[in-house]
């Protein structure tokens, strides 16, 4: 039987939600969209990051980030904000919650990063990131047909 790139790709997807949740408490495990969200919000704790940008950031629409926005904010991990200059705009913000718990974060994310580059030789990683590059090339010339 001929393997799939996209069963592989999402088995992969599935690999990684699981390893960032496991050994969490429960009220702070993430799927993949939430863990992105907070990784973006880690790396831009400075700026003012509205729904949009995570949008743009993620590749999701609106809706699948309105609602992993929507379970963090219920697991205390994040908050809106409304902006000062426009109502209709709110910033996403981390908890002082997930601000103490960020350097475990950060570790857990290095350790992944580690592990699933363990035993890969550098020009392989190099040769699998240009094939990497090239499926996402493949799939957007796909969505402007």
């Amino acid at each position: 039987m001929e393997r799939s790139v996209i069963k592989e790709i999402r088995d992969i997807d599935k690999m990684i939600g699981k390893y960032i949740s496991d050994g969490h408490d429960p009220r702070r495990i993430f799927n993949l969209t939430q863990f992105q969200i907070i990784h973006y919000l880690l790396k831009h704790t400075e700026e003012n990051v509205c729904q949009r940008d995570l949008e743009i950031e993620t590749n999701l629409k609106k809706a699948s980030i309105t609602g992993a926005i929507d379970s963090l904010v219920e697991k205390g991990m994040v908050k809106r904000v409304q902006s000062c200059e426009d109502r209709r705009v709110n910033y996403i913000r981390l908890t002082k919650k997930m601000l103490e718990y960020k350097q475990n974060f950060e570790n857990r994310i290095a350790e992944l990063n580690e592990n699933i580059i363990m035993d890969i030789d550098p020009e392989e990683l190099e040769s699998f990131f240009h094939v990497l590059d090239k499926i996402k090339e493949n799939i957007g010339k796909e969505g402007e047909r």
